[in-house]
């Protein structure tokens, strides 16, 4: 099968790297002309599924990518924007005047997806809202360096404002840093502040998004944040961490 990529940069960007973020080996499936993914980290805090939208249609398959760093790696020296893979069962080629390699895959069955289903995903019902800009998603990140004892941040809901404070409340003599990350929240008014894994916010640092729509059951503790994307639809599935 000849799989065409038109934008390689985008495809990269927007969707192989982004999953790589989050693990190293994944299941692509290939179906029509959506290529999807559903990944998650090892302790299962945060899910990602992720749809490109091809140019073309293809016939159904499943692609078992084992190393996701060596294969950004692989197709980023490539010169060309727009490529044509050659993808089977079992190997990824490309074959130009300049550079040839051959990718092979992993058999069915060996990397693990989720149980959790995308259509669950879609059905998830949130009773709070707000919306993320990637330069205060940015300013976090710096300001981790502050912070370097802790991979947790608090989130904290008042009126229509979200704080995000990291450090760790269950341990004494913790340095901190906090900053308000939204003021556009919707939603119940929380006494306690809700804590998260922060490598979700280094892993949704490396997308080039302008907002991210953030909702958030407090009920289950669980927390959706979605984008668009040049043909890339992404939505993580996040959980909250215990105090």
């Amino acid at each position: 099968m000849n799989l065409k990529i038109v934008d390689k940069n985008t495809f990269l960007t927007n969707f192989l790297i982004p999953v790589s973020k989050v693990t190293n080996s994944a299941v692509l499936k290939l179906k029509d002309n959506i290529l999807s993914t559903l990944i998650a980290t090892s302790d299962n805090t945060i899910i990602l599924s992720s749809i490109y939208t091809l140019p073309d249609k293809y016939d159904e398959l499943t692609l078992n990518i084992p190393d996701l760093t060596k294969l950004v790696r692989i197709l980023s020296v490539i010169d060309k924007n727009e490529i044509v893979l050659d993808v089977d069962g079992n190997n990824i080629s490309y074959k130009s005047d300049d550079i040839r390699f051959k990718y092979h895959l992993f058999e069915d069955g060996i990397i693990i997806v989720p149980k959790l289903s995308i259509d669950k995903i879609n059905n998830l019902t949130f009773d709070g809202k707000f919306t993320l800009n990637y330069p205060d998603i940015i300013n976090l990140i710096k300001g981790s360096s502050v912070a370097t004892d802790t991979n947790k941040i608090y989130l904290t809901f008042r009126d229509n404002t979200v704080t995000g404070e990291l450090t760790d409340k269950t341990r004494p003599n913790v340095d901190s840093y906090g900053l308000k990350i939204s003021t556009t929240y919707s939603g119940p008014q929380l006494a306690v502040a809700t804590p998260l894994n922060f490598e979700i916010f280094r892993i949704i640092s490396s997308m080039k998004f302008k907002e991210l729509n953030c909702s958030f059951s407090a009920k289950i503790g669980v927390f959706m944040f979605d984008t668009v994307l040049t043909n890339t639809q992404i939505k993580f599935v996040i959980s909250a961490l215990a105090n």
